[in-house]
Order: C-alpha cells, then sequence, then structure tokens
C-alpha cells in the first residue's frame, strides 16, 4: 500500500514535507492512561496560549493557511485540523478524549501545531492520495458533507473513491473515521519545505510512543518535492520481491530515477516476464581495471543476480571520437586497432565481476555505421546547441575561445543512440556521465520508446581516502593482484570509507550493511569491521580459500609481528665477485619489489631495513654465512628470506 500526492498539492508553499507514520496490531480499545495524560497537559497549554490571541496567528498556522489560500479553499471558512482544535481549545477550555490512537494522534498535533491524521489501514480501497477530487469521486454520495456537495478538482484525502478528509486537512468523513476495533493505522503528519525540522520531530516522538505505549515498530518515511510517494503496511511476497530489488539497485547509489518510477518499470516487466536491459557504454581508452572501476560493474552483478541482463556496448565508434567528458581540449581519436585491443583486453576483465552467461555484448559501430547521412540529421535535429553548451566543460571551452570541434557534439547523441538501439531499461554510469545518460532518456523518448532509468555511482575514493582511485596516485586496489596485496590494501582505507566501500566494492546486502553501520555507530572496533571488508572483497576477486590464507598472513605480520613462511626467496653467493650487499640489491630489483636499486638502497640508507630482527643501514657493509638463511624485512610490509651459496 503506497502513500501518494499529486504534483499540484507537492508544490504548495515552498514544497510539501509531510511524514507518513505506520503502525500494526494497535489495542485501540483498551483506555491507555498516560496518552490521556499528555492529550490534557498539551491543552492546558494551547488553552493558555489562545487565550489572548487567535490560533491564525500561530507561525506553523500561517503556513497552512497561505497554503490552503494557494490551492483556493478559505481558511477562514475552512480551517485545517490543527487550527480547529485549537479553536475550540481557546473558546471551550477542553476538547474530548476519542480513543488511545486517535489520542496520541491529537497529542502529537496539539504539541508541534502540525495537523495529524489517524486513518485505519483495513478500511481503505486501495492506496492512500492527496490530489484533486474526480468525477467518479464526485459519484459516491459519502463523500458528500449535507448540502456541502464535492465537486471535482477538490483537494481531498482519498482511498480508491473514497474520501476520508475533504478540503486536503479541513474534515474528517466518515470513511476516514476510526473504531475501538481498528488495529492498523497509518499517521500522515503534514507540513512543509519551511516547517520540515518540526515534522520531523513529530515523527520522531510520535514513533517512540508508538514503541513504548504500544510496543509496535513504526514503519516511516517522508513525501516531498522529489520523492511522491511512500510505501507502508503489509506487502505481498510480489511486492517483497520488488522492494527488495529497488534496495539492492540503489544500495550506494549517488543519484537515480525516482524510486517510483523504478518501481513502475520493474512491476512492468514482471507483467511481461522479461528482465530488464542495464546498459553500460564502455569507452575502450583505458583498460586496466581496479575496483574504483569496477563500481559500476559490481552494480550490474547484483541486478544480474536478480535475473536482470547485462548489455555491454563497446564503443568503438564513439572511441573514435573519444569522450569529452571533463576535458580542456579536442580528445585524440582512437584508431579501429587501438580500440579492439583495448577492448579485447577489457571484456577479459570485466568477466572477473559480471555473469558473462547474463551479458550481450555489441560494438555500437553494428548500427551508428549503417546510418545515413538523412539519419545523423534526424538525430542531430533532436538537440539544440544551447542545451550541448549547458554541459561545463563544452561551456568552459567555447567561453574561453578553445577549439570544440563539432564532431565532439555527436559523442553525447551516439551514446544517446546507442540506449535507443538496444532499447535499454537501465542505463548505469559515474556521475561524471549525468549529462551523457540523461540524454539517452530524452533521445529514447523522441524515438518512441519508455525512457530508460539512470543509476549515477559516486567516485571511489582511493585508500589514502582522499583522491580519486588511480594507479597514477597508487592509491588503487587492483582487481588481479595476489590477495595478501589486495586484503592489506583494504586494511589501509581509512575507517570513515569502510561503509562506502561496503556499498560500492561488494554485493553484500544493504540490511547487512545496514547492521555493520550500526555496530560501527554502537563502538564496534573498525579494525574488525574492516577485516571482515577486506575479506569480502578479497574472497570476490580471488576466492575464499585465498581470501582466508590473506587475512592469516595479514594477521601474522601486522598483528603478530612474524614472518610468513610463503615470502620471497633472495639468494646471494659469497663466493661470487659481487659483494653480497650488491647482489641483494640486484635480486630485489630483478624480482620486481623494488623498481631500482636506488630506491633499495634508500631504504637500507633510512633504517627501514631490518635483517634477522635488526637494523642494517649500510647495505655495503653485509656479510653472510655461507649456507645460512637470514630473514629480511623491508620497510613495514615486504619480507624475504636470504639463502646463502
Amino acid at each position: 500500500m503506497f502513500f501518494k500526492v499529486e504534483k499540484r498539492i507537492l508544490e504548495l508553499g515552498d514544497g510539501v514535507y509531510t511524514g507518513v507514520v505506520a503502525a500494526m496490531g494497535l489495542d485501540n480499545a483498551s483506555p491507555k492512561e498516560e496518552i490521556a495524560a499528555l492529550l490534557q497537559e498539551q491543552i492546558k497549554r494551547a488553552a493558555a496560549d489562545f487565550a489572548e490571541k487567535p490560533a491564525k496567528e500561530d507561525a506553523n498556522i500561517q503556513l497552512y493557511r497561505n497554503a490552503m489560500k494557494e490551492i483556493g479553499i478559505n481558511p477562514s471558512k475552512y480551517p485545517c485540523s490543527i487550527e480547529a482544535i485549537l479553536n475550540r481549545i481557546s473558546k471551550k477550555g477542553e476538547f474530548p478524549s476519542l480513543s488511545p490512537v486517535v489520542d496520541l494522534g491529537n497529542y502529537i498535533s496539539l504539541k508541534y501545531r502540525v495537523p495529524v491524521g489517524v486513518h485505519d489501514m483495513d478500511t481503505m480501497q486501495g492506496d492512500l492520495w492527496i490530489r484533486l477530487s474526480t468525477e467518479e469521486d464526485c459519484k459516491n454520495e459519502e463523500n458528500h458533507v449535507d448540502t456541502d456537495v464535492l465537486k471535482p478538482g477538490e483537494p481531498v484525502y482519498v482511498s480508491g473513491n473514497s474520501v476520508r478528509t475533504r478540503r486536503w486537512i479541513w474534515r474528517q468523513m466518515p470513511a476516514g473515521r476510526v473504531t475501538a476495533q481498528s488495529q492498523n493505522f497509518v499517521f500522515p503528519v503534514d507540513g512543509f519545505e519551511a516547517n520540515k525540522e518540526t515534522i520531523d520531530a513529530a515523527c520522531e516522538e510520535l514513533v517512540a510512543l508508538l514503541e513504548k505505549l504500544f510496543s509496535a515498530k513504526a514503519e516511516t518515511g517522508v513525501i516531498t518535492k522529489d520523492c511522491a510517494e511512500v510505501r507502508f503496511g503489509p506487502m505481498t511476497e510480489e511486492e517483497k520481491d520488488i522492494e527488495n530489488q529497488i534496495a539492492v539497485m540503489l544500495k550506494g547509489v549517488a543519484q537515480s530515477t525516482s524510486v517510483p518510477e523504478i518501481r513502475e518499470k520493474l512491476m512492468d516487466a514482471k507483467k511481461e516476464g522479461r528482465p530488464l536491459r542495464i546498459k553500460l557504454g564502455l569507452d575502450p581508452s583505458a583498460p586496466d581495471i581496479h575496483i574504483g572501476h569496477s563500481v559500476v560493474l559490481r552494480k550490474i552483478r547484483q541486478l544480474q543476480d536478480l535475473g536482470h541482463m547485462a548489455v555491454i556496448i563497446i564503443g568503438d565508434y564513439t572511441g573514435m571520437i573519444g569522450d569529452p567528458t571533463g576535458k580542456s581540449k579536442t580528445r585524440k581519436q582512437l584508431s579501429r586497432e587501438d580500440v579492439e585491443r583495448n577492448a579485447n583486453t577489457y571484456m577479459e576483465q570485466i568477466f572477473k565481476i559480471i555473469d558473462r552467461s547474463r551479458t550481450e555484448v555489441y560494438y555500437n559501430s553494428d548500427w551508428l555505421s549503417k546510418m545515413t547521412f538523412g539519419d545523423v540529421i534526424e538525430l542531430a535535429a533532436k538537440c539544440t546547441v544551447a542545451r550541448m553548451l549547458e554541459r561545463d566543460d563544452f561551456n568552459n571551452r567555447y567561453t574561453n575561445h578553445l577549439p570544440l570541434s563539432v564532431h565532439e557534439f555527436f559523442y553525447p547523441l551516439m551514446q544517446a543512440y546507442d540506449s535507443v538501439a538496444i532499447r535499454a531499461d537501465i542505463e548505469l554510469g559515474g556521475t561524471d556521465q549525468t549529462f551523457n545518460i540523461l540524454m539517452g532518456r530524452n533521445i529514447q523518448r523522441d524515438y518512441g520508446q519508455a525512457p530508460q532509468l539512470t543509476l549515477f555511482m559516486p567516485l571511489l575514493e582511493g585508500t589514502d581516502g582522499v583522491e580519486k582511485m588511480s594507479k597514477s596516485l597508487d592509491n588503487y586496489v587492483g582487481i588481479s593482484e595476489p590477495p595478501a596485496v589486495i586484503f592489506e590494501k583494504i586494511m589501509k582505507i581509512p575507517d570513515n570509507l569502510i561503509i562506502k566501500y561496503y556499498n560500492l566494492c561488494t554485493d553484500v546486502h544493504p540490511d547487512e550493511v545496514a547492521r555493520l553501520s550500526k555496530l560501527l555507530e554502537d563502538g564496534t572496533n573498525p579494525r574488525d569491521v574492516k577485516m571482515m571488508l577486506a575479506h569480502e572483497i578479497t574472497e570476490l576477486y580471488t576466492g575464499k580459500e585465498a581470501a582466508d590464507q590473506a587475512e592469516e598472513h595479514f594477521k601474522l605480520v601486522y598483528q603478530k609481528k612474524q614472518i610468513p613462511d610463503d615470502v620471497p626467496v633472495l639468494q646471494v653467493d659469497t663466493g661470487a665477485e659481487l659483494i653480497c650487499g650488491e647482489q641483494l640489491l640486484s635480486a630485489l630489483t630483478e624480482g620486481g619489489y623494488f623498481k631500482s636499486k636506488n630506491e633499495a638502497r634508500r631504504v637500507f640508507a633510512q633504517g627501514g631495513a631490518q635483517i634477522n630482527g635488526e637494523k642494517a643501514a649500510d647495505v655495503k657493509a653485509l656479510s653472510f654465512e655461507p649456507g645460512a638463511e637470514y630473514a629480511l624485512k623491508m620497510g613495514k610490509n615486504k619480507f624475504f628470506r636470504i639463502e646463502v651459496k
């Protein structure tokens, strides 16, 4: 069941901000003295506050009066519910107790001076809406009040065609009233962006009291201009599946299409008995993948595991232009050979992450190369130059008189047409691809297709916790690195990135990530949670056995300060002409453990080298006994064994 608000009403004031609290299994028949006492306390307070001034002068009430005028309601003739309650209290000094649940709603309403509704879920005929009344609503005789006939276009709370509250938040109708037998309730707490802090506080206290006084766990949500619906109440198995898919889809996402549109797309696909088609376009210019690159690929894998189909587009045609995103000058065009070579390297790596059996792969030359000049003109006509210059990189180059070639405008158009060609349901990309991917939605509409959903993944900071993950900054974690290296690098990330890495770099379910986040908030040692994270990521790319070994290796080296058994072996010959120290430097360099002899020599000179636990600063003075074996530690985490002939 959903609570939904129509667009016209969402835009009232500076934007609606309505809290939604739902709770099941409440006892509304047995008196609750604590609620009665709370209500009486607020009645006395209100009587004192409005003894000398009318309720309409209250700053909160003014928000509602102004909004009601905006939508064509005379608030003096039809005051909102909280103003009506305050007017009664100021005149009579009292307000009746009705039932425990309704009294609780009235207590919250009086304390925070906001309208609070109480609706029986079981009497609803469908979703609960705030919308303008329709002809069908008006045909229902129960929706009229005496001679006050409901007319089309009146703002109402309604379920099905049964009006529960007239004139938005004025009068509750018989259909909306609860009884002593009612058990399942939804509480709308109406408000605006201007008093959102008040709405949040009211909802927070309502939830706390429902738990304390009724032992009920409440669901909560918020309606805003950007989120026009909230789900509440019991779900069918099919609905649970849809909501789970949405949770997985949005895990770690920076921006996305609205949840209602995502839900509708998933439900339509389910009815049609087909998987969603998830588009990922690859610009084959940088073929080496680290876990920063893998953020989008992991999201695709999560959606594949839910039964959907990945559609990988190798941008051989777009690659010949080069993606101009974020560039201050025209990109060098790639040759066909460069594109194919990079694409092959890329595909070898991405199938370490995504499911090959649920993946289709295309080159966009399959359709772009077949377009006639007339087709190109038709495509180009669907976007204005002004729209193109909304892109910061294009605009900056244009305003600074830097070269901006006409062919670069075709990159976002060609990428957008890819969505048309494969009939994409979803497109993923980084936040730096927002313009290109949204262009895909627009072009699909122009070609008569349903617009694709969009999922924008955030950029991932590297192990330094500051800069974007990059090989050039040496803050990356490669997906093909040895298990011990992956594990160790993850253990180096700052504690404040643990949950972000869980969200972006693992397939752990959002509910489990939320549990781990709560553990950290409650004081669990971040090292322990990070150890689980390191194991999770290492296992994704190397398997469980290798991850177990990497964890043991880390504990041995960093916690127990011991040298592991499987370290590299360096050989030194005391009978050779070259002194032992130079042989050692050569072995360290030739084995790829250091870039140069000078780099290794500096570790010795700076006191970072130990042989059998003792510092060895002068590499030239090293001497070894023939037939002996030595343990060498270079820096914090490089270990070797030296075998001497």
